[in-house]
């Protein structure tokens, strides 16, 4: 691990205020209350600014009562040099803009960050293990993340912190995803039943993140591991059973399967996903070695989750 002691980097911008933006918000208001002289932006794309909707209006609200700062900028059309002019007002920059912005966003976003000379950034890397996982997953996003990697280590200017999380906890049990069915009490893992995933709420993501960001001595140029819990399928299949009080099917999908789904639906996600996921490392690490066991934060495991968003069927 890399630690620090520089200066005091206190002007934060945020980019995105989707799911895990909103979060990372949250959890940088709360570090805040307890530190002067730091102010937060967050970047919006300035469509959303005349977005009437009512989820729209309930997230301004919120914005303006944490007190954060607007500004905006879109990704798919201004250039490197105009992100840049943008970023290079602040201090430090966390980016939790997502994939929504297509092929090479992630790389765009961190060549603007670096020609602004940013001193500190941290990337939108709050997944798998991708150097674990290597080039050519079938992912082309998880190849595009680690050729982010290979920019933040090639230059000394920008300090950089990747937070590895895993996969959010609500996707796990997302319909789409198909690997949780509770209406036919089914889980199908992918690859084995004793394949492990790592998994962390947004909530916990942006908890965690804005310590990490804030720990001293400070950490830098470093891969930080982060879970909320760290289960197989097996295990998975167990603790729905008992949250439901009735027995899970498990069915596993084998590789080729998997593979044979990708191959008649090309343009599926989920089952490009469920593919890439089929696999004993790099998606999965030991919780008890990560930052929040090391430093005894409370995070939500499954079960908690569970207990939070799924009654009974």
């Amino acid at each position: 691990m890399s630690i620090s002691n520089s200066r005091q980097i206190s002007n934060i911008l945020i980019l995105g205020a989707g799911e895990l933006g909103m979060a990372m918000l949250n959890g940088f208001v709360r570090e805040k209350e307890r530190r002067t002289g730091v102010e937060l932006t967050v970047l919006l794309r300035p469509l959303s600014l005349g977005n009437t909707s009512q989820e729209n209006l309930l997230r301004q609200r919120q914005l303006e009562a944490w007190g954060i700062n607007i500004v905006t900028a879109d990704f798919s059309l201004q250039s490197e040099q105009e992100l840049a002019t943008v970023f290079a007002k602040y201090d430090a920059v966390i980016n939790c803009s997502g994939f929504v912005g297509g092929k090479g966003t992630q790389l765009k976003i961190t060549r603007a960050v670096l020609l602004a000379g940013v001193a500190r950034y941290f990337p939108w890397q709050f997944g798998v293990d991708y150097d674990r996982i290597g080039m050519g997953s079938g992912q082309p996003v998880w190849d595009e993340q680690l050729a982010v990697r290979s920019l933040l280590r090639a230059q000394q200017r920008t300090n950089w912190v990747i937070v590895s999380t895993g996969m959010f906890t609500s996707y796990l049990f997302d319909p789409g995803f198909g690997v949780v069915e509770r209406e036919f009490h089914r889980v199908n893992a992918p690859g084995s039943a004793d394949y492990s995933v790592t998994l962390t709420t947004p909530e916990d993501i942006g908890r965690l993140t804005a310590k990490i960001f804030f720990q001293r001595p400070r950490i830098d140029n470093d891969i930080i591991y982060i879970a909320g819990d760290s289960i197989t399928y097996r295990q998975l299949a167990e603790l729905l059973g008992e949250h439901d009080r009735c027995a899970y099917t498990l069915v596993v999908e084998d590789h080729q399967a998997l593979q044979d789904a990708v191959t008649a639906s090309p343009e599926s996600i989920t089952a490009a996903y469920r593919l890439a996921f089929a696999r004993a490392d790099g998606v999965y690490w030991d919780k008890a070695k990560t930052y929040n066991a090391r430093q005894g934060i409370v995070v939500t495991d499954v079960r908690g989750w569970l207990k939070q968003h799924c009654p009974d069927v």
